[in-house]
């Protein structure tokens, strides 16, 4: 194989190892940092859930009770559970749009309450699965990506028919406030909607994607170093000590040169080779010098 095609072979080897080992390293680095954003998120949404739901049970426990009793012919939004834990919750999380907290249902009392197409799709995956409590994930939205914390909202305390199950039932003063179409029909056990939390994430995945690619760069650089350090050492201490090899051998053989000029600067296996040859052609030598002199003394002899 000659010099040029040694080399060759040589950056073949190095390049793929290099590149796979660049791709590898970045791509498990960014799956890792992308799923500790994706904890992240999910601690934060539980905890800010929590809150919420405190709230709601705080009221639903010690507003309502003693707002019905002293006032039970008026109707506020103030207290029903889910409008104060989202007025809290807004009021927390100030003008970060990205931070949500809903309770969309299918037929909401509240027209602000009606749900998106992707809640539909989540909804119906809870009607669907009336085992299944709980939904989390990443979303697109128009301002980024947030990742959400999603819960069914399933009638269960026959109190709720009240209010969502007939027109005739309903509070009067309710239904001067939203009238008599909408947020009815309700029925016991069946999903009528979700609470649905959102945290944003564009920030964390856009900071976790500059961090990978500037360690990217890092073992980029690294691995050009590396390159051309191994290039230049198997060079030198391969590729030329080789090539020497194989022109001293050939002038050798072909020139009869009485010397094998091997290479000195070389791995200890060429060095070893150059040896080898060095002592079959001092044998060589030897042997036809041998043979020359039994044929010169040949004729002699006859």
């Amino acid at each position: 194989m000659s010099p040029p095609a040694l080399r060759a072979l040589i950056r073949r080897i190095l390049l793929p190892i290099f590149i796979v080992s660049l791709l590898a390293g970045a791509g498990g680095l960014y799956l890792l940092l992308y799923n500790e954003a994706i904890r992240q998120a999910e601690q934060e949404a539980r905890i800010m859930l929590s809150s919420a739901r405190a709230v709601g049970e705080y009221t639903e426990t010690h507003i309502l009770p003693k707002f019905t009793a002293a006032l039970p012919d008026k109707f506020e939004p103030e207290q029903v559970p889910f409008y104060a834990s989202r007025t809290v919750f807004r009021a927390v999380t100030g003008k970060a749009a990205l931070y949500t907290f809903r309770f969309p249902t299918y037929n909401p009392t509240n027209l602000d309450d009606r749900a998106t197409p992707f809640e539909i799709e989540l909804m119906s995956r809870f009607r669907d699965s009336p085992k299944l409590d709980e939904l989390t994930g990443v979303h697109d939205v128009d301002q980024g990506k947030v990742f959400y914390l999603a819960h069914p909202i399933r009638i269960e305390d026959p109190q709720c028919l009240t209010c969502h199950s007939t027109p005739d039932r309903a509070p009067p003063a309710m239904l001067a406030r939203f009238g008599t179409v909408n947020g009815f029909g309700w029925q016991m056990h069946d999903t009528v909607g979700m609470e649905i939390l959102t945290v944003p994430l564009t920030e964390q995945l856009r900071g976790t994607l500059q961090l990978v690619l500037f360690l990217a760069g890092g073992l980029l650089l690294i691995f050009v170093v590396a390159y051309v350090t191994l290039s230049i050492v198997f060079d030198s201490a391969l590729v030329r000590p080789l090539s020497a090899l194989a022109s001293a051998a050939a002038a050798a053989s072909q020139t009869g040169e009485p010397e094998l000029h091997a290479p000195r600067s070389a791995v200890r296996e060429i060095r070893v080779l150059a040896e080898a040859l060095e002592r079959m052609r001092l044998s060589m030598t030897k042997a036809m010098s041998a043979l020359a002199r039994t044929e010169a003394r040949a004729p002699e002899e006859r």
